[in-house]
């Protein structure tokens, strides 16, 4: 049996796929299977994972209809036969020696899931993200409470590497934006304790045509609901966080409702517009005295509020109690 499954989802990716495929045959760490789903993929991709496929014996490739992210990952899970369980996305790519840093760390610290920072890929700029000098031990408490405020730590399951028990009775959910985010808290929770390596080892790209960088749709909502689960998991095990959790339920208003700005969501998309502005005229005070909510980030909230909503008078005390209460 492999030590690690590596589960890579494949879409529409025939530009980016050799770069992501040979970054992971290219491991100082060799005891992988790699996993391929081919999710429908309308380009070359099929034909190329099966290529790989007859060149490496650790390559299995999965050909299915197109379910979507979560369902191409759950349909690697299902087959995956290694002791840890890791997850790239097609259009990344990783540093030659992430998966032995990672399983080391597993094995130095006896955890469940370990991680690195990395880097967001910009054209020719790296952005290192959530990186570090030294390594950080977190227990599942001091874990959840850093993702709540990105503290080095997000959803992302692509910079982890994680014990194949967390996912017993644990799956992405089908059809869901936000995908990771709602079940990471999950998966942290039953970890018991997490180790971040520190270094920056993973490769995000960041294409214009992603899921992260599209224009608002309905899907994007979905962030509300995934919020939500981290919010009734948190309030359950960890109440202590109750102010941090608001928070980040909070920034996720404040994101959607950025996305909204656009003048033609208001006709195209008017359930959501309302929903949303809703949302944010019902929470703005929570915002601006929400301690866990950076002056920046209230000052967006605010301007988007007073775009959003016309009483000028309301406005005014809105403004008045940012100035006053904001830190």
């Amino acid at each position: 049996m492999p030590k690690i499954s590596i589960i890579v989802p494949v879409y529409n990716v025939e530009e980016y796929i050799h770069r992501c495929i040979d970054s992971i045959l290219a491991q100082t760490f060799t005891d992988f299977e790699l996993i391929l789903v081919n999710d429908g993929s309308p380009d070359q991709c099929g034909k190329i994972c099966d290529e790989y496929a007859e060149n490496d014996s650790r390559i299995k490739v999965i050909h299915k209809k197109n379910g979507g992210l979560s369902d191409a990952r759950n349909a690697g899970l299902e087959i995956a036969q290694g002791e840890y369980i890791g997850f790239v996305d097609s259009d990344d790519y990783i540093e030659h020696d992430m998966y032995e840093k990672l399983i080391e760390a597993c094995k130095e610290y006896n955890s469940k899931l370990a991680m690195c920072g990395r880097y967001k890929v910009l054209g020719e700029e790296l952005k290192p993200m959530f990186s570090f000098k030294g390594r950080k031990i977190w227990e599942s408490r001091e874990a959840i409470e850093n993702l709540l405020t990105w503290d080095n730590i997000d959803s992302s399951a692509c910079d982890k590497l994680f014990s194949r028990n967390l996912f017993e009775e644990l799956r992405f959910p089908v059809g869901k934006y936000n995908e990771d985010i709602y079940i990471m808290t999950q998966i942290i929770h039953q970890a018991g304790k997490i180790v971040h390596i520190g270094d920056a080892k993973y490769y995000y790209f960041h294409r214009l045509d992603s899921i992260t960088t599209e224009k608002f749709s309905e899907k994007k909502l979905d962030l509300l609901e995934a919020n939500q689960k981290v919010t009734e998991l948190v309030k359950k095990y960890y109440p202590h966080l109750e102010m941090k959790v608001e928070s980040f339920n909070l920034k996720g208003i404040i994101y959607l409702s950025g996305l909204l700005q656009d003048k033609h969501c208001k006709k195209e998309y008017a359930r959501s517009y309302n929903l949303i502005k809703k949302q944010l005229y019902n929470n703005i005070y929570k915002i601006i005295g929400n301690p866990y909510i950076g002056r920046i980030t209230k000052a967006k909230a605010v301007l988007v509020a007073i775009n959003l909503y016309a009483p000028i008078r309301k406005m005014r005390d809105l403004v008045k109690h940012f100035c006053n209460t904001s830190v």
